[in-house]
């Protein structure tokens, strides 16, 4: 992802996006882990590997996380939760504002 300003160019690498949805998914309450929908990864991978960024030519940012939540809370509240927090890093850090959120969940524990 670029970005011109009057000083140049600024290039955000999907690492470092991937690394602020992460952030943003651990400080929100429900979650208890980050998976992912494939079991090769789930044993090789680290937490942070587990959470799909693309972007295409245009610079549109497709984001997919993968998690478990907390039994007993509300899955489509935590889901909500996630996205928006994920959103609102991604908004003041990145100054990222055309992401696709798409929060998986795969199993309560």
């Amino acid at each position: 992802m670029k970005i011109q300003n009057e000083y140049g160019e600024i290039e955000i690498t999907v690492n470092a996006i991937r690394k602020l949805v992460y952030l943003g998914v651990i400080e929100t309450y429900g979650p208890i882990s980050i998976g992912t929908d494939n079991w090769f990864s789930r044993w090789f991978s680290s937490e942070e590997g587990k959470i799909k960024v693309e972007e295409d030519d245009f610079g549109h940012i497709t984001i997919d996380i993968f998690v478990e939540v907390e039994y007993g809370t509300k899955v489509t509240e935590v889901a909500k939760n996630i996205e928006e927090n994920v959103q609102h890093k991604l908004k003041s850090y990145a100054n990222c504002e055309n992401a696709d959120i798409n929060v998986h969940i795969i199993g309560v524990r």
